[in-house]
């Protein structure tokens, strides 16, 4: 057999084939590497994950070099790490005999070209896969060879921690540096384990591990599956032992109605049922249109709430019933720990308490710009919940995200996450957990405890993002709807507005006219925005903090800042209403911001004056009749703009020269518009003639 493989190895020098007996190859494999043979320990791997890394490996990168083959780049890529593959060959005088082939070719100085790539070029080709799919592909038992140039090194995992997605931030620190700590984040306190498999493979493992409990969570969120939650019995179905307890049962069943009354008991500021329209007083009804006499304000559910003047009651009235608070032990348990210890608390809760394992994420991984942007992009589907929101506040949650927002400045994704995030937290809640996100956008506090980062307040990190990233749609959009509800609170509003909040909408909307998102987002925002404000008569000691934080810029009155950004307003709400002529949404709001506009008598003349602002007005009254909410608000617009043209002769002679004149203006530019349209089909049907002709 010798003598007739000698000649073909002359001929062929490239491979080197050898026949030998089945256990003379598995003692040289076995002398070679205890990780020679990748068939045993790889598909014990992959089964065990459910994957082959590997093969996703090769097949990536084979779309990456135009490869058309997928198996001959899997075992091209299983060939270049130095294992041995082995086939049968047919049998020959009733013996059986296995053929190894090691291509030689593939060896650089004794070792396969793939264990030359530094750290930086392996990275790089990593890029092409999931971090999931990178974690199992570097901790897979390959080959010794394998083992020692890719997985227990420190440079690849630190590479990978540095590049996208999780983009992490070390301060600076070496390769070398002490296995005690890894910077500030808490991984494994065991040494032993740090020396075993390294502190940045840890830190790698731990941001896998994040993504697919975040994977997990929003699976469960979008696929509406129940949370674990206790049933306390009030249906009687409940399969725990205490759901046939009657005496337990009346008790949870009146602490749970105390909590109805409380609330219910409050005031709130929306509307009871979402998306239901109040009746206006009986004495605004005029002709056949009812006209609103008050400023509407908005929330981003679409409810309509009307603001009333409440009463100040001298005397409080003292509650008997009992109150009952959430649970301090709760909060000590699940919540992130107060000293900032290197070990990571609870990460792996279920779902009704997943808010607090996204909190101990993010705050143990702060410094981790890929950790942020994906726990607030699941954030949203948790927080639709109502019961979810007032956990998050509770866990600080509000805080946690203007943090990221300012650690963070020039990431455009964590950014626009973080304003959809806010969307959510920002809805009113009442009672101690709306304080608490009132605290952390009011006051620079609630974002960093120690006082540091320039002492911005929330609403100053939000549109401090909106102007630096006045060029990106998705985050402008998000950054208006945010504005929504935060402008609900009066406290809340007055901060926004004298810090440039109008300002910052009229710009979004400037800077994407055609993009209907942002102008819907925009003219929900100046809604809230634009009503006037009631000054309070007593000054509390927190209003009074709240002058000191803003400093000069508190010298300026609401008033003030909507009288200089009336005119643009006024303009840019016309023209959004000219460009989406056919949303009915927009043209809802639209004129709702008119409608608020127009309750103030001073700016009357200036809606008058705004180019086709008036005749907008009756066109969205004679095309949309179904639309109830915006037959109220531009019959009551153009009712205070007639009364007020009533009133004064020379203005009402001066209004309807204008008017004329931009009528003619407007069938000039049409007869204008005809004429091009006509030349330029004429044009096109000369160019047809001449091809025939030729």
């Amino acid at each position: 057999s010798q003598n007739k493989h000698s000649s073909r190895r002359d001929k062929h020098k490239v491979v080197s084939t050898t026949a030998v007996s089945s256990a003379e190859l598995k003692k040289r494999s076995r002398k070679s590497s205890d990780y020679s043979s990748p068939s045993k320990h790889v598909k014990h791997h992959a089964r065990r994950s459910g994957s082959d890394p590997m093969r996703a490996f090769a097949t990536k990168m084979g779309r990456a070099t135009g490869r058309s083959s997928q198996e001959a780049q899997f075992k091209h890529c299983y060939r270049s790490t130095g294992a041995v593959v082995a086939r049968p060959r047919k049998k020959a005088e009733g013996k059986s005999t296995v053929v190894a082939r090691v291509e030689s070719a593939n060896l650089l100085d004794g070792k396969a070209p793939i264990f030359s790539l530094g750290c930086d070029t392996m990275a790089h080709c990593l890029t092409f896969l999931e971090p999931l799919e990178i974690h199992a592909l570097l901790t897979m038992p390959i080959s010794k060879e394998w083992r020692e140039t890719f997985t227990m090194p420190q440079d690849l995992w630190r590479v990978l921690c540095l590049s996208e997605p999780f983009n992490s931030k070390f301060d600076g620190e070496e390769i070398d540096s002490s296995d005690d700590s890894v910077c500030s984040f808490p991984v494994n306190s065991n040494l032993n384990i740090k020396h075993l498999f390294g502190k940045y493979r840890m830190l790698y493992t731990s941001f896998v591990r994040c993504m697919r409990y975040l994977a997990r969570i929003k699976d469960d969120a979008v696929h509406g599956r129940p949370p674990s939650v206790i049933d306390y019995g009030g249906a009687g179905v409940s399969e725990l032992p205490f759901a046939r307890n009657s005496s337990l049962k009346n008790f949870l069943a009146q602490a749970k109605g105390v909590m109805k009354i409380n609330r219910t008991g409050s005031d709130s500021l929306l509307s009871s049922s979402s998306g239901s329209r109040q009746d206006p007083p009986s004495h605004s009804n005029v002709s056949n249109v009812a006209r609103m006499e008050v400023p509407a304000g908005v929330s981003d559910k679409d409810v309509r709430s009307v603001h009333k003047r409440r009463k100040v009651s001298s005397k409080k009235k003292a509650s008997k019933r009992a109150k009952y608070g959430h649970s301090q032990i709760t909060q000590r348990l699940l919540g992130p720990a107060k000293g900032g210890g290197q070990e990571l608390a609870n990460v792996d809760l279920p779902w009704s308490c997943a808010i607090y394992s996204i909190v101990n994420w993010m705050v143990a991984f702060s410094d981790v710009e890929g950790i942020q942007t994906m726990c607030l992009r699941v954030l949203p589907f948790l927080l639709e919940d109502e019961t979810q929101r007032t956990t998050a506040q509770r866990a600080g949650l509000t805080g946690i995200v203007l943090r990221g927002m300012v650690l963070f400045p020039d990431s455009v994704q964590l950014h626009t996450a973080a304003f959809h995030t806010i969307v959510l937290l920002a809805r009113p809640l009442g009672g101690r957990e709306g304080m608490l996100f009132h605290s952390s956008m009011v006051n620079s506090s609630g974002i960093f405890i120690n006082g540091h980062q320039g002492g911005k307040n929330g609403i100053a990190v939000m549109l401090d993002s909106m102007r630096r990233f006045a060029s990106e749609e998705p985050l402008q959009a998000m950054s208006c709807w945010s504005l929504v509800n935060v402008a609900l609170a009066p406290s809340q509003k007055a901060v926004l507005v004298k810090l440039g909040g109008i300002s910052a909408t009229a710009n979004a909307m400037m800077q994407h006219p055609y993009s209907a998102e942002v102008q819907f987002r925009a003219l929900f925002a100046l809604i809230n925005l634009v009503i006037p404000s009631v000054n309070l008569s007593e000054e509390t000691s927190e209003q009074r903090s709240m002058q000191e934080q803003l400093g000069e810029v508190n010298d300026a009155t609401e008033r003030e800042m909507l009288d200089e950004n009336v005119g643009q307003i006024a303009n840019l709400v016309v023209l959004a209403m000219k460009n989406f002529c056919s949303s009915q949404t927009i043209l809802n709001r639209a004129c709702l911001v008119l409608h608020n506009l127009s309750l103030t008598q001073e700016y009357h003349e200036t809606l008058l004056w705004t180019p086709n602002c008036y005749q907008m007005l009756e066109w969205c009254l004679a095309n949309y009749p179904s639309d109830q909410v915006l037959q109220q608000c531009a019959a009551g617009t153009l009712h205070r703009l007639q009364m007020t043209l009533a009133s004064d002769d020379s203005l009402r002679l001066r209004f309807t020269a204008a008017i004329q004149a931009q009528q003619q203006l407007s069938l000039e530019e049409a007869h204008r518009e005809a004429t091009l349209f006509h030349d330029q089909h004429e044009q096109r049907f000369g160019e047809e003639e001449q091809r025939r002709q030729s």
